[in-house]
């Protein structure tokens, strides 16, 4: 079965876990990349339309004649994570994890999701240091 993705349900989306599997040799501490991240995509292009970001921008501008396309994240969530190590705030990284962190929650609040994933990293960055995330998203669904 092939779809396009202008066939998918605006709400149709995917998570993806990045966890560390090799540490290339360097002068930090192990535990300093220790970071997971959970980043949240979604698969309907009429809602990436809406989803603007700049590296993303520029992604499909080079690939406009191209037969695939790029699944920006409108959605973040950390685990472990050190800021002194991945947040340089010149670039106001805070502030951009912070709001795609709220971004993710207010998805998932809003389709009703439980997303297990999400409550884990949220309720356990705020032990180890991460970003400082709102409440985790809630929902009547088991």
């Amino acid at each position: 079965m092939t779809l396009k993705s202008i066939e998918l349900s605006p709400a149709s989306w995917m998570a993806i876990a990045w966890y560390p599997i090799y540490y290339i040799p360097n002068e930090r501490h192990l535990e300093d990349l220790n970071t997971s991240f959970l980043t949240y995509h979604t698969l309907s292009s009429s809602f990436q339309d809406s989803i603007v970001h700049e590296y993303s921008e520029q992604k499909v501008a080079k690939n406009k004649n191209s037969c695939f396309t790029t699944l920006p994240p409108f959605g973040l969530a950390s685990y472990r994570l050190k800021r002194d190590v991945w947040v340089n705030e010149k670039f106001a990284d805070g502030d951009r994890m912070l709001n795609l962190h709220s971004a993710a929650n207010s998805w998932l609040k809003q389709l009703s999701v439980q997303h297990h994933d999400f409550n884990f990293f949220t309720q356990n960055s705020l032990e180890t240091g991460g970003i400082a995330t709102p409440p985790v998203a809630s929902s009547s669904r088991p």
